[in-house]
């Protein structure tokens, strides 16, 4: 009985519901297409679909889309939920689409698959799969970072601009500018991003190895992390790395030693670091 009155509810509150949200939430303008299916059905596959098969089709028809994607994948980024959905998601994810019994589309109606976390994360998925051909956006993802809609916004763009790091090189003096902001959030991500380039070494480096000395934790651990990728390339941050085994932030100290024995042996042994 109790489970009936159960299916019973969530049946209920998933039409009730899935009318009222309809109204708040619309598709955001045109998308393009493939094939007859719109972009953010091939994003949800491509994040999602468990079928491999089925998944790299959906990355192959995100890449013939190519740039015609940005514009969207942007919009998606700048996504929130309404009030309602917002109070909604949680108690629903407990209490509803965790729950085996139920079928999937009472436990997974559309509102619910199209929150803004969700569809954040499929257009981040989607500026993965693009790489290089996406490096047109690095200023405009800073300016959604910088504009913190939401958690789930703000986080989505610096996971962007970081994958893009590491595929676009002609994107880097936007990186290294950034690096020296003023703004500590913004010098997160750019250092972030640095920390994902494997190229240009003679750029990357020092300004890696000023970020050591930055006033944020976070930016000096990830400033290790990338020294560390560049091995011998990053002797030039030895001394650096050296002083940073002192640092008052044990993940800082942590980073700092395994980039040290990663670059520059030596140097290690005789800072002490086993």
């Amino acid at each position: 009985m109790r489970k009936r009155v159960h299916i019973a509810l969530a049946l209920l509150l998933t039409v009730v519901v899935g009318v009222i949200v309809w109204q708040v939430w619309r598709p955001r303008g045109q998308e393009p297409e493939y094939q007859g299916r719109g972009l953010r059905a091939w994003l949800r596959d491509a994040k999602w679909e468990r079928n491999p098969e089925r998944r790299v089709r959906a990355e192959g028809a995100i890449r013939h889309i190519g740039t015609n994607a940005i514009p969207t994948l942007l919009a998606m980024l700048r996504e929130q939920d309404s009030p309602l959905v917002s109070r909604l998601v949680p108690w629903w994810g407990r209490h509803i689409a965790g729950t085996p019994y139920l079928p999937s589309w009472i436990r997974f109606p559309p509102w619910y698959t199209h929150q803004a976390q969700l569809v954040a994360l499929e257009a981040t998925h989607g500026f993965e799969i693009l790489g290089a051909d996406a490096e047109q956006t690095v200023n405009s993802l800073m300016d959604v970072y910088e504009q913190d809609i939401s958690p789930a916004s703000r986080m989505a763009a610096s996971s962007a601009l970081c994958v893009l790091a590491a595929a676009a090189p002609d994107a880097l003096p936007s990186f290294l500018g950034w690096a020296a902001s003023s703004n500590q959030s913004v010098r997160v991500v750019a250092v972030c991003a640095l920390s994902r380039a494997r190229y240009r070494p003679g750029l990357v480096v020092p300004a890696l190895s000023k970020s050591l000395s930055d006033a944020d934790n976070v930016v000096r651990t990830f400033a290790a992390q990338g020294l560390e990728s560049f091995g011998a390339d990053a002797r030039p941050a030895s001394a650096e790395l050296v002083r940073a085994l002192a640092d008052t932030d044990p993940y800082v100290r942590r980073a700092a030693a395994q980039a040290l024995k990663a670059i520059d042996a030596e140097a290690a042994a005789k800072a002490g670091v086993k």
